[in-house]
């Protein structure tokens, strides 16, 4: 799917040549979602993915998913506002939690992972514009978007899912 949010920032693309993501991590900024980081799965085994986006002075969480499980993402759902992905605080089972601090004038939109397996918790506000991404009977297995000093947009790579997991 093609990458949405806000317009600016330098284009970047991990590819669709994964089978799947094995790990998320999340910069959390005032303004928004400083960098995102995906490690994914090749040829059964974890491959680290590049940083997009900018650093400061945050924090970073990540999400992981089970490949040996065959855990996967479905979709992702997303809301942003003054053209940054802002917002990004992973719950994993509700185990963490976190919230970077409002900036002035501006809406802190939310992500919510769905595997294959669970949810996870609203991260941040269900609040300005909202987008999904997801495909019925697929899973994501890349991703793309742009950014510079934050996330400016998301976007991401699907694969068929194989029959024994047609039933999520």
């Amino acid at each position: 799917l093609e990458a949405r949010g806000g317009n600016g920032g330098n284009q970047w693309d991990d590819g669709a040549e994964h089978e799947g993501v094995s790990k998320i991590y999340i910069r959390e900024g005032r303004n928004g979602i400083e960098s995102i980081k995906f490690d994914y799965v090749k040829n059964g085994e974890p491959k680290d993915g590049p940083i997009h986006g900018g650093s400061g002075q945050s924090f970073t969480e990540s999400f992981d998913l089970n490949h040996t499980i065959d855990e996967h993402i479905v979709s992702i759902k997303c809301y942003y506002d003054e053209g940054v992905i802002q917002g990004l605080v992973i719950n994993r089972a509700g185990s963490l939690g976190g919230g970077g601090k409002r900036a002035p004038n501006r809406v802190e939109p939310a992500l919510v992972i769905k595997t294959n397996i669970r949810t996870s918790a609203l991260m941040g506000y269900n609040l300005g514009t909202k987008f999904k991404l997801g495909v019925k009977g697929k899973k994501i297995i890349g991703f793309h978007g742009s950014s510079d000093k934050n996330l400016n947009s998301l976007g991401a790579y699907f694969t068929t899912l194989s029959p024994d997991n047609l039933d999520v």
